[in-house]
């Protein structure tokens, strides 16, 4: 199945879109945590915490298998900086955001909020909606 353009760019505005929710999500715990395209970087991962030693991977699909998720978190400590932890955030649609994350057990996958002990949000749109203006 070959896809048109427009679906082209509606899954890369979906994905930018969870991005900045996990960043949004994520920031209670990693408060310096930044999205690596915005630094101009071009890296295999999505979100950086530096004190931390952290890197995030955000996949936001219809359906996620879990060879596919694996695929994706085995790539990520791949390219992950030395000595940082990685970590896949993934949403299937009308579910939960889920969390895939080694341990001396192997690979885990955890709910955000279980994880994080914080909730998964949205982030508040910059986009001035219905024309009107704030002021």
């Amino acid at each position: 199945m070959v896809r048109t353009k427009n679906q082209i760019r509606g899954s890369k505005s979906k994905g930018a879109s969870f991005e900045y929710d996990c960043q949004t999500s994520l920031k209670p715990s990693f408060p310096d945590i930044y999205r690596t395209s915005e630094r101009g970087f071009q890296l295999q991962y999505d979100l950086q915490s530096d004190l931390n030693k952290t890197v995030f991977e955000c996949k936001r699909h219809k359906k996620v298998s879990w060879n596919e998720a694996k695929k994706y978190f085995l790539k990520l400590k791949t390219k992950a900086p030395e000595y940082y932890t990685s970590y896949l955030l993934f949403k299937p649609n009308r579910q939960p955001c889920l969390v895939m994350y080694g341990s001396s057990h192997g690979i885990i996958v955890s709910e955000f909020e279980n994880l994080f002990r914080t909730p998964f949000i949205k982030h508040k749109s910059t986009r001035n909606r219905g024309g009107k203006n704030d002021d």
